[in-house]
């Protein structure tokens, strides 16, 4: 058996236990818990993106993603090895379960969305909004390899009634339509026991591999070649934070 189809096997078998363990409450705590930790990564952590990009000096722009990639894939193989197990033991009563699960998850929703923003720094997009920022983690997290069709949708969605700038930037308005859509994605996918339940089959997807040491060391790997093809084909040019609906009227942005 290929080291994938075992990792995907035992992340199957994991979540599987957890599903038995967690009630309702608890799943859409779950969900929850990484939607604020995506909320602080693209709010509080860009410049440290920034730096951690500006400081692979020297190194072709392939290169400099497969080393950022290795070194958060190792980090969260470790952490991953360890919640994975621990969660998983049939002595581990609901309350513990609950306590790893939630660490392990906000831990790696938390590193990913770093790895998410140091690629889009390494690509070249200068001073993002925070809500540009949260668009994009959203997308990868959710969508994977499909993340930019997947941001597509959204973005259409949240035009309906109002026009795209002549030169082509996407008002900052639609974004924060975007980001609702997709927040609500992540609550329907991950805020009930069936979706938790899918996690294990999600592996080349993205967050739902966070369930053990390979798991989690596969699907960074993943994710990051699925940011890196999210931010070179970035289906808009720029923001225009002076958005307009189609009557000429200026938009609320709450």
């Amino acid at each position: 058996m290929a080291a994938r189809d075992r990792a995907e096997q035992k992340a199957n078998e994991w979540i599987n236990r957890l599903v038995v363990k967690l009630g309702p409450v608890e799943t859409m705590r779950v969900a929850t818990n990484m939607l604020a930790t995506i909320d602080d990564v693209s709010a509080n952590r860009w410049e440290a993106a920034k730096e951690r990009a500006d400081s692979m000096d020297g190194l072709l722009r392939p290169e400099k993603i497969e080393l950022l990639t290795r070194s958060i894939a190792r980090e969260l193989a470790a952490t991953g090895a360890a919640a994975g197990a621990a969660a998983a033991a049939p002595t581990v009563g609901t309350s513990a379960t609950i306590v790893a699960t939630l660490s392990e998850l906000v831990w790696f929703t938390g590193r990913v969305g770093d790895l998410v923003l140091t690629i889009a720094a390494l690509h070249g997009r200068d001073d993002p909004t925070v809500d540009e920022r949260r668009a994009w983690v959203l997308a990868v997290l959710i969508y994977g390899s499909s993340a930019r069709d997947g941001f597509s949708r959204a973005v259409n969605e949240a035009t309906i009634g109002k026009s795209v700038a002549a030169d082509g930037r996407l008002p900052i308005t639609t974004i924060q339509m975007a980001n609702r859509f997709m927040s609500k994605a992540l609550l329907r996918t991950y805020g009930s026991r069936r979706g938790l339940a899918a996690l294990g089959r999600l592996l080349p997807a993205g967050i739902g591999a966070a369930v053990g040491g390979t798991t989690n060391y596969l699907a960074v790997r993943a994710l990051a070649r699925n940011a890196d093809q999210f931010f070179a084909r970035l289906p808009y040019s720029a923001i225009d934070a002076e958005s307009t609906d189609i009557t000429g009227r200026q938009l609320d942005a709450s």
